[in-house]
Parts: structure tokens; sequence; C-alpha cells
């Protein structure tokens, strides 16, 4: 359990990190791919990203269908205990 909590605390800095260095959709939803997230949704507007492995989830609102509006990522049980409340 322990090194999960690790690992996904590693793949969200990394995230971060990419929202902090791009703005451009294109660039960071291949970034992504290469972190191991698959697009499981979205429209025009939004998209939604998984990595299933370390269960991370990525959301992201699109100014356009290329800037980011702005983004959250954060782990399959921090959704569940949301949920829960």
């Amino acid at each position: 359990m322990t090194k999960r909590v690790h690992d996904q605390k590693i793949v969200m800095d990394k995230v971060n990190s990419l929202f902090n260095q791009y703005d451009e959709f294109d660039i960071i939803s291949g970034e992504l791919a290469s972190l191991g997230f698959v697009r499981t949704g979205g429209k025009f507007d939004v998209a939604a990203f998984e990595n299933t492995d370390l269960e991370v989830y990525v959301h992201i609102s699109l100014e356009d269908e290329k800037k980011i509006k702005n983004f959250e990522v954060v782990t399959f049980s921090e959704i569940k205990d949301a949920l829960e409340k």
C-alpha cells in the first residue's frame, strides 16, 4: 500500500508539473499518455484521463479545443471518499 501511495504521488507531481509547463491540450494529452494515462471521456470543453494501474484521475477543462482552462488531479480513493460524504 505504501508503494502505491508513493507511486501515486510521483505521477501526480509529474502531472502537475506538465500543467505548469504547458497549456496546450495536444501536448498535455500526449504527455499524459506517456505516463500511462488513457482518455476516458470528454467533449469539446472537457476531457478525462485515467491511469488505472496507479488509480489516478485527471479532469481537464478547456477554453477551446486547444487551450487548457484548469485541471484537477485526484486518486480514485479521493473520488470514492468524496462520493461517500
